[in-house]
């Protein structure tokens, strides 16, 4: 039913604005690991061929998404620009990181009210280590250095030799090479959003580009900022952000709808109360990220989930084995040596499962704290 409803809204936005409608929609609920992915490139070039002969209408692609990987835009929206003369993203909720920078090489940036555009972070993998030892628990940015060294100015005048002596003391803590790798990736990201906008069809002057870009790629902004329309366009300087007022009332329920999916598919592996699942762990299959869909075609991106309870720690361990020995027939030939050689060896055979028993028992009765999520299987199908 909602299949059915959704191509019939595309359908109408089509008409309307005269252009071709593909929608990318990534789940955002908290907990899920919906993403954009370098798989989406493929992905997307395949669902366009579908679209063939293209003609002379122009792309619009409704946009959902918060997170993923900083380099997929440029490959992203580059494949759209071979394709299509003009290429806009309709933007009804959040389009965040990857998603804002692929708005930059769109003609127009159509905003409901709802919609909101994030600054961008250039984020090193938590796991980045140039010599194999782990540096930190998180995600780093060269905005986060430069934060930091910015502070320090905040407390008073710092003269060149005390703010290389502060650079130095930052670079014990993290990693010189490091530091490097994220000037790197922030440079890299930053020359991308510059080419996404010059790929636009009417493109601004490079004064105003790199104003746009230094917006967005602020030393002191935050992933966590939701830039609205009327910010986009006012403080950023996107000048190319529109407002559709009449189409809004479509743009909404095709986002719900798609949300609807993601509700009805599986849990996002966040806000699971105890009982959810019997046992400690549980798998749960076809758990819908992503949709990627035209009015011809549709494309989901599934993975199974696999849950693990995790259980309080305990402040002390008890455990209560139930030993129950077989019978013995105990006959006056039998000698107490006899007997207990015999249950020593009994014990000695099955007193490990016995406690294994009894553990997980105990481990049972610990309040469960949380859950732990892995992903299994993830790959893109048809509906």
């Amino acid at each position: 039913m909602t299949g059915s409803r959704r191509l019939e809204l595309m359908e109408k936005i089509e008409v309307e604005r005269k252009s071709l409608v593909v929608a990318y929609v990534v789940d955002g609920r908290p907990g899920s690991d919906g993403r954009i992915g370098p798989d989406a490139v493929e992905e997307m070039y395949r669902l366009l061929c579908g679209l063939k002969p293209l003609g002379k209408k122009p792309l619009d692609l409704f946009l959902v998404a918060h997170r993923g990987d900083l380099t997929v835009p440029w490959q992203f929206a580059g494949m759209i620009r071979e394709m299509f003369d003009l290429f806009n993203v309709i933007i009804p909720h959040r389009a965040h990181g990857p998603a804002t920078m692929i708005a930059l090489g769109a003609d127009t940036i159509i905003m409901g009210e709802r919609g909101t555009l994030s600054p961008i972070e250039a984020f090193m993998p938590a796991d980045f280590s140039p010599d194999g030892q782990t540096i930190e628990n998180r995600a780093l940015s060269i905005e986060d250095a430069k934060a930091l060294m910015s502070l320090m100015e905040g407390f008073g005048r710092m003269r060149e030799k005390q703010r290389i002596d502060a650079f130095v003391r930052m670079m014990e803590k993290i990693h010189p090479l490091l530091l490097g790798a994220m000037h790197k990736r922030f440079e890299r990201t930053k020359a991308d959003c510059l080419g996404l906008l010059e790929k636009r069809k009417r493109r601004f002057g490079k004064k105003t580009n790199r104003k746009i870009v230094n917006n967005l790629l602020s030393d002191l902004a935050s992933q966590h900022h939701h830039i609205t329309r009327s910010e986009a366009s006012q403080s950023i300087g996107l000048k190319q952000v529109r407002r559709d007022k009449a189409l809004e009332p479509l743009f909404g329920e095709l986002l719900a709808l798609y949300e609807q999916e993601f509700d009805s598919s599986g849990p996002p592996g966040a806000g699971l109360s105890q009982g959810f699942f019997q046992g400690e762990e549980a798998v749960f299959s076809n758990c819908k990220l992503a949709f990627m869909e035209s009015s011809k075609k549709t494309r989901v991106l599934v993975e199974d989930r696999k849950a693990q309870k995790i259980r309080e720690a305990a402040p002390t361990i008890r455990l209560d084995p139930q030993i129950i020995l077989p019978a013995l027939e105990i006959g006056p030939e039998i000698g107490d040596g006899e007997i207990w050689h015999f249950i020593e060896g009994w014990l000695q055979a099955n007193l490990p499962g016995l406690l294994d028993e009894a553990f997980v028992r105990f481990k049972k009765t610990l309040p469960v704290s949380g859950y732990q999520w892995t992903s299994i299987n993830r790959r893109w199908v048809d509906e």
